[in-house]
């Protein structure tokens, strides 16, 4: 049986999101992410991964909630996994709106302030690219469609 790359990042991500989303029924619901949670993201070698840091107050961050979703269903069939983290201070409940409204589809999680700390998570919107466990980039601030798909590009290629 030849398992690909995409085939075991997809059964990575479902095991990883099940208590999360378990609950949800058929919305994508803001779940909370520990520090282990957020630390095995981070060094998940199973697939090519891009976590995006963002919060509810941050204009730039609702921009590109749509161009994250639109990349993640065009290269998700290729091994890509997105999962957005939310800074607010009040909360899963803070980002919820916004994911519905937005009809994001992967997933989103709240993370503590120690998660922001131990990552160096300074500014949002913020990007980790992670390859095979390791973070191979990390991008500040709203950036292109383009920009992003290149990007995105890069990372999936072996």
């Amino acid at each position: 049986m030849n398992i690909t790359r995409a085939t075991v990042c997809l059964i990575t991500t479902l095991i990883f999101c099940v208590s999360a989303i378990a609950h949800a029924g058929p919305e994508n619901k803001v779940g909370r992410l520990s520090e282990d949670q957020f630390a095995a993201l981070m060094k998940d070698k199973s697939c090519r991964c891009l976590i995006v840091a963002m919060a509810a107050w941050c204009k730039p961050c609702r921009k590109e909630l749509p161009v994250l979703d639109r990349l993640y269903k065009k290269y998700r069939d290729r091994g890509l996994r997105v999962v957005g983290i939310s800074l607010d201070d009040s909360g899963p409940k803070a980002m919820q709106p916004i994911v519905d409204r937005l009809k994001v589809t992967f997933p989103v999680y709240w993370v503590s302030e120690d998660a922001i700390e131990d990552y160096d998570i300074y500014a949002v919107p913020m990007l980790f690219f992670i390859r095979d466990g390791e973070k191979i980039e990390k991008v500040v601030g709203q950036r292109s469609e383009k920009f992003l798909k290149e990007k995105i590009e890069t990372l999936l290629q072996d």
